[in-house]
């Protein structure tokens, strides 16, 4: 009874790691919070793939008198399916489902939906398309089907050092990969848009001309895939594409096709590398029915470390961190024929690892504002002196150095990523059969939540050279505000002014003008607003009115402005864990009346499912602040095959 006593301590130990990864994982089904990366399990943690098709002749034999061992090659394809799971975890409650606007393929269940604040009857959850430099009545509804594939092909050591201590074993691991992702992102344009309702008129944008919907984008993907602006030139302004957080690549090609989907739905990035180099050193004691085992291990990273560039990157390996834990398991033969050929086994190993911090490029959204990485952003300036406001303020720069850029161009910073445990655990069955094996288990992954550091010294290297650009002075949401006004003399020479106007309480959703009494044009609901007024000894002084408008509307401008600081970035919201739960099945054949050197060969199938779910999330409305303090639980859900071959030594 001692064996099964120990036996079950073990079962118990790894069954209490699984629920502390676990535990934390909520209930409640509300997506206001989104993650700005997916840390997905590396393709070299994959204890399944370690221990199926080898425990019957390769590892952990228990009658060497001498050195042994084994070594394998694994050739295995890995897909994502429900990827919907993974477009929730990266747009929350943004999206929509959606029958009459989602015309892609059946897989595309839910909608995010662009429209500008033109646009007729704009839902609440609907994206502001000003942001993204559309016309102000454009409407469109972008499907998601997020696909990732991974072709990896393990190689693997295993040496028993009996000869030495009886049960001592040294392993060592790795796998290269070729991985492939999409957002497979199709864009179904309802409504282009009218030259009359698609207009920026003059001082919304651009402060000496109206800005016709002609020259904007005609697609929303043209913006998300980081194209510059083609048609709109004005050398008064800067408009930076987006940099990071991309849906795609640019593929402007299509910026006037309506067309359900085009060439950018099947947009994909790839990278092949090694992903990293795994290490274990470890012991068996060794008896008749049963076995336990413990063991130190680490990993050293040689895969891909993420930039930031796109939301749902192709990346190798486990994000560039180095491993260290330790592993322990056992075996019980349950069952032996009487003339050994045939025997019955229950086989459970756990790998307990922690993460150590790596440094990574994370794109964040403002503090309770999710996909705020996404919000237009403009850069005010110490106005000149001919061109004052009173009271004194910052003000937009109409005079040659107007920038505006998407939130996510400067929200995207150098950080310290790491992970206090990750735990990989299987139980699995085993049969033999003379030559034949056949493994049937279940593989436990979990990742406690991540831990984040941004710091003054995140923006530069070792050697103090910038990695990303330095955090910009003077950045504000633009939201539905007007950027500048006017007033005249009695010529009527008309003289412009850049305003101070600035809407901190934007959302993606919306800007606040849109909920103000007055006219939206005055900018009545913007950062303390206040009559704007040009100073006295400026080139005319006086009250200042919205174009168009003369001498009838008064506009409004920001005193203070309300800028946007290093500290307003969403470290915390940031923040994930991940989890999943795979069922796995493997055959195998060894040729044991070989002598020396034993070949085998087999074949095996897996599923697993991935977490997804909020923790510590609340919204109220669609249209409101989140509070994303929480952690949330991504995993990829996917089906994978392989095939492993490879011979053992003694």
């Amino acid at each position: 009874m001692k064996q099964y006593s120990k036996l079950f301590s073990l079962v118990v130990l790894c069954g209490t790691a699984t629920v502390a990864l676990a535990s934390d994982c909520c209930d409640n089904n509300d997506n206001g919070c989104v993650i700005p990366f997916i840390q997905w399990r590396s393709q070299g943690r994959n204890m399944a793939r370690k221990l199926e098709g080898e425990t019957s002749y390769a590892i952990y034999q228990g009658d060497m008198d001498n050195n042994y061992g084994t070594m394998f090659v694994d050739l295995e394809y890995d897909q994502t399916f429900r990827g919907s799971r993974i477009a929730e975890c990266l747009f929350g409650n943004s999206l929509v489902s959606s029958t009459s606007t989602n015309s892609c393929d059946s897989d595309c269940n839910e909608t995010l939906i662009v429209s500008g604040l033109n646009s007729a009857n704009r839902g609440a959850r609907d994206w502001m398309a000003e942001n993204f430099l559309l016309p102000r009545d454009f409407k469109s509804a972008i499907s998601f089907s997020p696909k990732v594939q991974s072709v990896i092909v393990d190689f693997h050591l295993f040496v028993g050092l009996d000869r030495w201590v009886n049960g001592l074993y040294f392993r060592l691991y790795g796998p290269v990969v070729w991985n492939k992702s999409s957002l497979n992102a199709c864009e179904n344009v309802i409504d282009q848009g009218t030259a009359d309702g698609g207009s920026y008129s003059q001082g919304y944008f651009d402060a000496d001309t109206a800005v016709a919907n002609t020259a904007l984008f005609q697609r929303a993907l043209n913006f998300f895939g980081g194209c510059q602006l083609p048609a709109y030139q004005d050398q008064n302004l800067t408009v930076q594409p987006l940099k990071f957080a991309k849906f795609s690549g640019c593929n402007l090609s299509n910026n006037n096709n309506n067309n359900n989907c085009d060439d950018s739905c099947n947009d994909s990035q790839h990278k092949t590398g090694f992903a990293e180099l795994r290490g274990e050193f470890g012991w068996n004691y060794i008896r008749d029915k049963y076995r336990l085992m413990l063991n130190i291990q680490a990993a050293a990273p040689t895969g891909t470390r993420p930039n930031g560039e796109y939301l749902l990157p192709a990346y190798v390996g486990n994000g560039k961190h180095w491993e260290l834990g330790g592993g322990l398991g056992g075996s019980w033969k349950m069952w032996e024929s009487e003339d050994g050929e045939r025997s019955f086994n229950f086989i459970v190993e756990a790998d307990i690892t922690h993460l150590f911090k790596a440094k990574q490029k994370m794109t964040f959204d403002l503090k309770g504002k999710p996909h705020s990485r996404y919000m237009l952003a403009e850069q005010l300036v110490t106005p000149e002196a001919d061109d004052k406001l009173n009271p004194d303020t910052a003000t937009f720069d109409v005079n040659g150095n107007g920038v505006y850029m998407p939130v996510a161009n400067f929200s995207t910073r150098e950080v310290k990523v790491g992970f206090g445990v990750q735990g990989d655990v299987v139980a699995m069955f085993n049969y033999t059969h003379r030559n034949f094996s056949w493994d049937l288990g279940y593989n436990f992954w979990g990742m406690s939540c991540s831990s984040i550091s941004l710091d003054c010294n995140s923006d530069c290297d070792d050697s103090c050279n910038p990695i990303v650009s330095p955090f910009p002075t003077n950045m504000a949401l633009k939201g539905d505000a007007s950027i500048a006004g006017y007033n005249e003399d009695a010529t009527p020479d008309q003289f412009t002014y850049g305003l101070g106007a600035t809407e901190s309480k934007a959302t993606i959703f919306a800007g606040t003008n849109t909920l103000g009494t007055q006219s939206p044009r005055q900018n009545s609901a913007i950062d303390n607003a206040q009559a704007a007024v040009a100073a006295a000894g400026s080139v005319n002084p006086g009250d200042l009115y919205v174009f168009g408008n003369i001498g009838t509307l008064p506009i409004n401008t920001s005193v203070q402005p309300v800028f946007i600081s290093i500290d307003d970035l969403d470290v915390d919201g940031a923040k994930q864990r991940g989890l999943s739960n795979k069922v796995f099945t493997h055959f195998n054949y060894t040729w044991t009346d070989r002598d020396r050197w034993v070949p085998y060969f087999g074949a095996g199938f897996s599923a697993e499912f991935g977490s997804h779910c909020d923790a510590g999330c609340s919204t109220t409305t669609t249209t409101s602040t989140s509070d994303c303090n929480g952690c949330k639980s991504c995993a990829l859900t996917q089906w994978g095959v392989e095939i492993k071959g490879g011979v053992s030594f003694h």
